[in-house]
């Protein structure tokens, strides 16, 4: 389950980390490509198929939409490949998927209680995304940090990034 908040700056979700004696960590460049088939199958029944690069080689990621509630429920199937992501990508092209967006962010992580915390810069904005097993324990974080539930964001990355290109043409790829 998960919950982004988008943000001017990391400074007061800093300070209030700081405060309860949590830091962010160091952070770390992720390169992320979403993949489908010829006609967005996928796309068409909300299902997301990601490949991002990982220390250990190649995280395979795919969420499949569960019955909602208050924040963004997926069901969430991940592992790890021993191998590039340019070797992943040709290895899921010969089953014929390709790349149907791709974007970088900075994240750094935190933990808050059952809560991971994620300050995420993108080139389009700069969000702070809790996740965790149960709704329980993102609203604590929610709570902890100060954000309103009702200003939270339930949509993905990539749909993010198409409303931020609709309001500022600089950011079209």
């Amino acid at each position: 389950m998960e919950l982004k908040f988008k943000v001017d700056d990391f400074h007061e979700v800093e300070r209030c980390l700081k405060s309860i004696g949590v830091s962010p960590g160091d952070p770390v460049r992720e390169n992320n490509l979403v993949l489908d088939l010829m006609g967005g199958p996928l796309r068409k029944v909300d299902t997301l198929f990601r490949l991002r690069n990982c220390d250990s080689g190649t995280l395979v990621t795919v969420k499949r939409p569960l019955p909602s509630t208050a924040l963004k429920v997926r069901h969430e199937q991940e592992a790890v490949l021993e191998c590039s992501q340019e070797e992943a990508l040709k290895l899921f092209g010969l089953l014929g998927y390709g790349v149907v967006y791709r974007y970088e962010k900075t994240r750094r992580e935190c933990r808050i209680g059952e809560a991971i915390i994620c300050l995420d810069e993108l080139r389009f904005g700069r969000f702070v995304e809790i996740e965790a097993e149960s709704e329980e324990a993102v609203m604590k974080a929610v709570d902890v940090l100060g954000f309103d539930p009702e200003e939270g964001i339930r949509f993905s990355y990539a749909a993010l990034e198409k409303d931020a290109q609709k309001d500022n043409p600089l950011l079209q790829p």
